[in-house]
């Protein structure tokens, strides 16, 4: 099962490394392959509610 626990300055993806290989192509997928870290940071953070 894979966890994410976002802040506005990191990341952090536990679990499988094929969830997490997974969950990185979704965000690839629905943001386009050159959106900026920071940039998924803020969206991330603000979908998970901190």
């Amino acid at each position: 099962m894979l966890k994410k626990y976002a802040t506005p300055q990191k990341l952090h993806l536990v679990g499988k490394a094929w969830e997490i290989r997974h969950a990185l192509r979704q965000e690839k997928k629905l943001r386009g392959g050159n959106t900026p870290l920071i940039e998924l940071l803020s969206t991330v953070s603000r979908k998970s509610g901190t």
